[in-house]
């Protein structure tokens, strides 16, 4: 009778320790898929940015919108520019320089350095 009681209990120690390394192992698990969804909202977040800011840079380089200070916002995001002159004493030249700011949600904004050249003739409406 004392070989069954013994027994039992090493079956016990043997439910607890399988209980434990489950535990153990499912919460890692659901730890590692929330760090996945993570990272995943912040590469989203940083390439909604990136194309933002390039949309940005696209219609500053073609022209499309004016030199000095702008601001809005594309898909709830706030972005602004500002452009002015690249001339210095020092380097004389026609080209433009200024920053693009976009805002991002799970970090710093995306702050870009660009330059452009100088602004496109407008066409004449004749």
């Amino acid at each position: 009778m004392a070989e069954v009681s013994s027994r039992a209990g090493y079956l016990t120690i043997d439910a607890m320790v399988g209980l434990t390394i489950t535990t153990l192992a499912v919460g890692a698990a659901v730890s590692l898929a929330s760090l996945a969804v993570t990272r995943m909202a912040q590469v989203r977040d940083r390439l909604t940015a990136a194309r933002i800011a390039s949309d940005i840079y696209e219609d500053l380089y073609a022209g499309r919108r004016p030199k000095g200070r702008g601001a809005g916002a594309t898909e709830g995001r706030p972005w602004s520019y500002v452009i002015g002159s690249a001339d210095t004493h020092q380097n004389p030249s026609v080209a433009r320089h200024g920053f693009i700011t976009v805002d991002r949600r799970t970090r710093e904004d995306l702050v870009l350095e660009v330059y452009l050249p100088p602004d496109p003739a407008i066409r004449s409406s004749n």
